[in-house]
């Protein structure tokens, strides 16, 4: 059985079942390590489940860090592009002075009719 492990606000949005797993433990704002916890076995807006994640145990999550990557063997996923039929960007800019943006570009390709 997986162990389920919640958080406060919604995780990453490219996480993914299959995706390796990492936590570390935040001391003075660094985090000291990059362990292996397991692999995702499910995601949900605010969870993910893994395969054993007692070595948390204990320890009060604010004061760890989350990170994942994409497996090895997969190297074809997520690599270029986003997919899907609608798009929306909003650029915005905080500065007083005056600021210029020199390019922006986009892919499109039609996938169905």
């Amino acid at each position: 059985m997986a162990d389920r492990i919640n958080f406060d606000k919604k995780i990453n949005d490219s996480v993914q079942v299959g995706d390796e797993s990492y936590w570390g433990l935040i001391v003075n704002g660094e985090v000291t390590n990059n362990l292996p916890l397991g692999t995702i076995t499910s995601v949900g807006d605010k969870h993910i489940e893994v395969g054993d994640a007692s070595v948390l145990t204990g320890a009060p999550l604010e004061d760890i860090f989350f990170s994942f990557r994409k497996p090895a063997y997969n190297n074809y996923t997520n690599t270029s592009s986003l997919k899907g039929y609608h798009a929306e960007v909003e650029f915005t800019n905080s500065s007083t002075s005056k600021q210029e943006l020199f390019a922006v570009g986009s892919e499109v390709t039609i996938s169905s009719k």
